[in-house]
C-alpha cells in the first residue's frame, strides 16, 4: 500500500513537471510574440495623445485625432519606424502602453 501511494506520488511530480514544462514553453511561444503593425500604430497613437495632453491640457479630442493622424503619416514613410515589431519587445509595448505620461512612454522604450 505505501509503496503503491509512493508511485502514485511520483506520477504526480513527473505530471506536475510536465504540466510546468509545457507552460513554460507555451508562453515562451505566445508571450514572446512580436509586434505588428497595428501595435506600433496604438503605441504611437498613445503617445501623441500623451503629448499632446502634456504639451496642451486644453486639447480637443479632433485635435488629438488630428495629431494622430499627422504622426502616423510621418511614421509611414520613416525607416526607423517600420522596424518598431523588431526593436521593440511585447514587454516594452506592454509598459509603455499603460504608461499614464509620454515621459514613462520613453522610460519603457530605453
Amino acid at each position: 500500500m505505501r509503496a503503491q501511494r509512493q508511485e502514485l506520488e511520483g506520477d504526480r511530480r513527473r505530471l506536475l513537471r510536465l504540466i510546468a514544462f509545457f507552460l513554460g514553453l507555451a508562453c515562451l511561444v505566445g508571450c514572446s510574440r512580436p509586434l505588428d503593425a497595428d501595435e506600433c500604430n496604438l503605441l504611437l497613437d498613445h503617445y501623441t495623445e500623451l503629448l499632446a495632453k502634456s504639451l496642451n491640457p486644453g486639447v480637443s479630442d479632433e485635435e488629438v485625432m488630428r495629431m494622430q493622424r499627422d504622426a502616423r503619416a510621418r511614421a509611414a514613410g520613416d525607416p526607423e519606424f517600420a522596424r518598431c515589431s523588431a526593436k521593440l519587445s511585447r514587454r516594452q509595448w506592454e509598459c509603455a502602453m499603460k504608461a499614464p505620461s509620454a515621459d514613462d512612454v520613453e522610460r519603457c522604450l530605453l
